[in-house]
This record gives structure tokens, sequence and C-alpha cells, in this order.
């Protein structure tokens, strides 16, 4: 019930959030959407040092006793009062390593440490039971931010964009305060000391900076090598990849508590449910993506189509994606943190090597290479990781998923057709096969 709440809050999102991406890459261009793309990479960089993985055990700590609810406020308050100073350092640094202006570095972090505690407030509503409105606080920031983009008051420049993001975080800080104000009184139970809560946060904080960072290397590659219009190309692709990735992070979120529970019994449902979800879901999207990235791009912009063949090579990485953030959050559930910033190290590690072999020679193809093959080598590592702490059947769902992708992967490259008309017929074939397939059983097909 939860992941289904969450699912459906992401999906209204996501469509209006797909709105407001497609009024920035054609009303920036290419270039200047990079230049925008790489600004807010960075002010995510300095913003997540206020998180420290602090967000990423908030549900865990929250479900075993509200009253660890106050201790996480209070170490993210401090956490976020230092970063606030040390903005006087690191901004001005950025600036002069990126060539951006401070003022644009300013808004952006001030727009992901707001998006940073409106996220805390989210999953703490969750832990307590309360997921409709975790969904109406996702709602209010979402669209209150679709809607100072698209109506640009401040401007249809990257300067006016950055301080709609910036303005966009105040109201639903405001409603996530409200939200939690009127929360019933925390529970009994033992409330860890800070030190402890920092321990165990600590290697998810690790993990979510190297997180941010492995899925931006290419980016910086691609700026430093080719410039701001490939690095536009590039960020437009990694848009549409990281717009549906929101499904299988609503899906693993919303289930989490559930797979916690299942994990302190020592049973498997939950996480089998979630990773056989995931899987059905993320291979349909990366094939079908694979056979419409032309007319996927040109949405974005007749200009961004040059990025076609790079964007069919990440929609491989698109399921890998899926499947990775399903994994991470068994590892999470069964208190296997230590391992996971090592893991995402790794990931980093294999993106910057073949980054800088690629990169320079190959442009945007050896970029999407380096993306994709990052992500398989992570996506085995977790396979072998969360197996060592749950029995998860993982082939299972993949082949049962892939046969039922023919039909669309048939109707998809033998007929030609518009992109609605293709994504409506892929949608409906898929859904014909899986149900068909599906009649086996849910355990049979391995969603359960």
């Amino acid at each position: 019930m939860g992941s289904a709440i969450r699912l459906a809050a992401e999906i209204v999102v996501r469509v209006s959030s797909v709105v407001a991406t497609l009024w920035l890459t054609r009303s920036l261009g290419v270039s200047t959407f990079g230049v925008f793309v790489i600004a807010l990479s960075l002010g995510l960089m300095i913003a997540e040092l206020c998180d420290l993985g602090l967000n990423a055990i908030a549900v865990p700590l929250i479900v075993r006793s509200g009253r660890n609810l106050r201790a996480l406020v209070v170490l993210k308050a401090a956490m976020t009062l230092a970063v606030l100073v040390f903005c006087g350092l690191l901004i001005p640094l950025a600036s002069a390593v990126s060539g951006l202006r401070p003022s644009l570095l300013s808004l952006c972090t001030i727009h992901f440490l707001g998006v940073s505690w409106i996220g805390m407030a989210g999953m703490a509503l969750r832990a307590l039971g309360r997921r409709i409105d975790e969904a109406l606080l996702l709602l209010a920031f979402r669209f209150t931010l679709v809607g100072l983009v698209i109506g640009a008051p401040f401007g249809a420049t990257v300067s006016g964009v950055s301080l709609a993001y910036a303005v966009a975080v105040l109201p639903a800080l405001g409603l996530g305060w409200a939200l939690l104000r009127a929360s019933p009184s925390p529970s009994s139970g033992e409330v860890p000391d800070n030190r402890s809560i920092l321990r165990q946060a600590m290697p998810l904080g690790m993990n979510g900076y190297l997180a941010i960072l492995s899925t931006r290397v290419e980016l910086f590659l691609l700026q430093a090598f080719q410039g701001a219009h490939a690095a536009g190309l590039f960020g437009g692709a990694l848009r549409i990849i990281e717009s549906l990735l929101t499904l299988p992070s609503a899906i693993a979120a919303g289930a989490l508590p559930s797979v916690v529970g299942d994990a302190v019994k020592g049973s498997r449902g939950a996480a089998q449910r979630m990773f056989g979800l995931v899987v059905w879901m993320g291979v349909p999207s990366a094939i079908g993506l694979a056979l419409c990235a032309p007319g996927v791009l040109l949405v974005l912009g007749p200009d961004f189509v040059e990025g076609a063949p790079a964007l069919r090579i990440l929609s491989a990485s698109l399921f890998l994606c899926f499947g990775n953030a399903a994994l991470f959050h068994v590892l999470i559930a069964s208190g296997n943190t230590s391992i996971i910033p090592r893991l995402t190290f790794m990931r980093v590690g294999i993106a910057a090597l073949l980054g800088m072999l690629l990169v320079p020679g190959f442009g945007l193809s050896g970029a999407a290479v380096s993306f994709t093959a990052a992500e398989f080598c992570l996506f085995a590592a977790l396979v072998r990781e969360a197996g060592g702490q749950v029995e998860l059947m993982v082939l299972r769902p993949l082949g049962w998923a892939l046969l039922a992708c023919v039909p669309m992967a048939v109707v998809l490259s033998l007929w030609p057709m518009s992109l609605s008309a293709g994504i409506l017929l892929g949608a409906l074939s898929f859904g014909v096969s899986a149900g068909t397939i599906l009649r086996r059983g849910t355990h049979a097909c391995g969603l359960a």
C-alpha cells in the first residue's frame, strides 16, 4: 500500500515535471541548458553535505521509535548551519573551477538544501504511517516548482530559473513543518545518542555523495573535453533517464518499512515483491526507450536529437539503475550499510576510468558506454551482496519480463509511428503479454 501511494504521487508529479523540463530545454537551448545542469550538479554536491545519510536512515530509526525524529532534526539543523557557514568558501571555489557565477551556484545550493529538508519531512511522515500526508508534501513541492519554472516570474534565463528553483522550496518547507507539528506524541523506545546515529548514517552519507558524483562523472568530463554543447546533449539524455528513475525509487521507498519488518522476522517476501516489481517495470522501460530514443529527444527540442545514439546506449543502463535502486534498499533494510559506500565508490572509479579513456575520443557515445558499464558492475556487485542477506530470485523476474517485451519490441521495430502512438501501442502490447504470463502466478514470475 505504501508503494502504491508513493508511486501514484510520483506519477502525477513526474508528468508535470516533464512539462517543466521540456520548457527548460526548449527555452534555454542545448548549450545554456548544459550550463544550468552543471550548476545544479555543483549545488547538489554542496548541499548534500547537510545530510550525511540522515535522510536514508530516517525511516528505520523512526519506525523503531518516534522519539528518534527529534534527534534527527537537531543533527540535521547543526549540519545545515555548518554548510551555510562553509558556503563562503565552497561556492567561490566551485565558481573558480567551473567558470559559473557565484550567485547561480548559491541559488542552486539553496534549492537543494530545501529539498533535503523536504525529503526528511516526507520520510518522517512515511515512517509514522502518514503516507497520504507524505504524498501531499511531495505534490506541493513539485507543483510549486513546476509552476514557477513555467510561469517564469523571474525571467526565462538561467538566473531567473535558478531563482525560481530556490523560491520553490519555501511552501513545501512550511507545509512539512505544519504536518509534523500535527503528528501525535512520539512513541516510547530507546533513543540512540548522536554518535550512534552518525555512525549508522555516515556510510549512507558517503554513499549518497558518491552516488551524486557517480552519475555526473561523464557530464563533468564532457564539459571539460567537449564543451557546454556536449554537456547539454548528455544532460538532456540523463534527465530522461533520471525522470524514469523516480518509479523504482518510489516503489523501494514505499516498501522499505515492510522490508525492514520482514528483515526483523527473517522473511524475504516484501523484498522479493519489491525487486520483482522493479524488474518488471525496468525491462519494458529500457527496451521502449531504446526503440523510441529519437522521438523522445525530439520532444526536448530538435537540437537534442543529435544525442539519440547516446540515449540508446543509456537505455541499457536504465534497467540496471532500476535494479540497483531496489537492491540498495534491501541492504539498508538488512542493516548492512557499511558495504554500500564501498560499492558506490567502485562504481565511481569505474566510471572515472572509462570516462577518461572514452570521452575524449568518442564524446557522447563514450560517455554513455562508460555510464552503462559502471552501472552493470554495480548491479553485479549488489546482487552478490544482497544475496548474502536475502535469498532473492533475480533471473526469474528478468527472464519473464524480457519475454513479455517481445510483442512490444516487434510492434515498435516493424511499424514506424509517432511517439505518442508508439508509447500507447507499446504499453498495450506489453500489458497484454504480461497479463498472459502473470497468469502462471506471481511466485512463478518472480513477484512473490
